[in-house]
């Protein structure tokens, strides 16, 4: 099982995001459960990204927001969180 490893910058991003919705912390905290448990959740829709951003991973928090992060064999690292165009 894998834990999140959130950096300071990741934080900044976390607070801006929930000060405009706050509606959707209950569903980050889950969305970050299932991601500790397999990160390849069905729910989670996770899909690798192409290009520059090759070296990271998506998720689908809700239909409009994602999550991109990366991860090894122990740790789950977010970089961005918002809008697709926010995050891409």
């Amino acid at each position: 099982m894998r834990k999140i490893f959130s950096s300071p910058q990741f934080e900044k991003k976390l607070v801006r995001f929930l000060q405009k919705n706050p509606e959707y912390e209950k569903k980050i905290k889950i969305v970050f459960k299932l991601l500790e448990k397999d990160i390849r959740h069905p729910t989670l829709k996770t899909h690798r990204l192409h290009g520059k951003l090759s070296f990271l991973f998506s998720c689908s928090i809700a239909y409009q927001y994602r999550l991109a992060f990366s991860s090894d064999s122990k740790f789950i690292y977010p970089h961005a969180i918002g809008s697709h165009d926010d995050v891409y």
